[in-house]
């Protein structure tokens, strides 16, 4: 994946990675120089096979109530933007709703394809959030960005592009379901070394206990971005770390008030703003800032 004026681009052997786990450590090329290694530096991290693997295996199901009652409430055809490998998706297809995703990963896809059946009414497609184009242009009903994805965007020109293009996908008066970390002050003051346990789960399907460990790598205050240091761990039933794997990638925190004014600006009116999945007040002890905005009939 290139992303213009970054340099970056990376390199996938898929032939070495088709005899299973462990997957080799592939390179990253930066301004045309090659590293290999177990550290992948990347503005988002699932172009990465191996990556995308293991992002598969941990389970969260905390918000998919909110879309599916979504769903049922604003009707039946259902865009998700950055999709990735069809976590919320796949339950929206197999409750029977019309279904198209998109993403920027092909690792992420083939995942979701996976685990499609060809009975399900849900098609995938391959683009990046910021300029995608779909025959559906003013067709669907429920526009989803799930689990703070919104903050691979690290420009706010970016941003911008991004809610245009899902305002443009949507039927008049259709809803904008969008997850946005809340950023709360200890977390923007995290000094570079902080580290989170951020996820450890057994995974019978697999065989193994995975763990994510987050670390801050720098804070630019200015910019409003992270850049975070995620550290994977697979570890076999003996407690031995049989494969481990870094990634460091950018992270872009929005605060309420600026989203409405870019929700605004896209042409959408925010109809709620919640804490959480269960439709919580936002306080301003949030974790979460769950908004729905509401397509406008013209755009500002």
């Amino acid at each position: 994946m290139d992303r213009a004026g970054e340099g970056w681009h990376f390199s996938f052997d898929v032939g070495a990675a088709a005899g299973g786990w462990p997957l080799p450590c592939h390179f990253v090329v930066r301004d045309g120089v090659s590293q290999a290694g177990a550290l992948v530096r990347a503005d988002q991290p699932w172009g990465d096979a191996q990556l995308a693997e293991l992002y598969d295996a941990f389970v969260f199901d905390g918000d998919l109530p909110l879309y599916l009652d979504l769903a049922r409430e604003y009707g039946q055809r259902v865009l998700e933007i950055a999709c990735g490998s069809g976590r919320v998706l796949v339950p929206l297809a197999q409750a029977g709703f019309d279904v198209v995703g998109i993403d920027v990963s092909p690792h992420m896809l083939a995942l979701a394809q996976a685990k499609l059946s060809s009975a399900l009414r849900a098609r995938l497609v391959q683009a990046d959030m910021r300029d995608f184009r779909l025959d559906e242009e003013a067709d669907f009903d429920l526009a989803i960005v799930a689990v703070k994805s919104f903050a691979y965007l690290t420009e706010p020109d970016d941003q911008l592009s991004c809610l245009r293009q899902v305002h443009a996908h949507l039927r008049p008066g259709g809803l904008l379901a969008i997850d946005f970390m809340h950023p709360l002050p200890e977390w923007v003051a995290a000094a570079p070394g902080a580290m989170r346990d951020d996820l450890l789960q057994r995974v019978p399907a697999r065989g193994y206990t995975l763990s994510r460990i987050e670390s801050v790598v720098s804070n630019d205050l200015a910019q409003q971005v992270r850049i975070i240091r995620s550290a994977y761990e697979i570890i076999d039933d003996h407690g031995v770390v049989v494969a481990k794997r870094f990634v460091e990638w950018p992270y872009r925190w929005t605060y309420r008030f600026e989203a409405e004014h870019l929700f605004a600006r896209a042409g959408f009116s925010v109809e709620a703003v919640y804490g959480g999945y269960q439709r919580e007040p936002f306080t301003s002890t949030s974790a979460a800032m769950v908004f729905l905005a509401r397509k406008s009939a013209t755009r500002l």
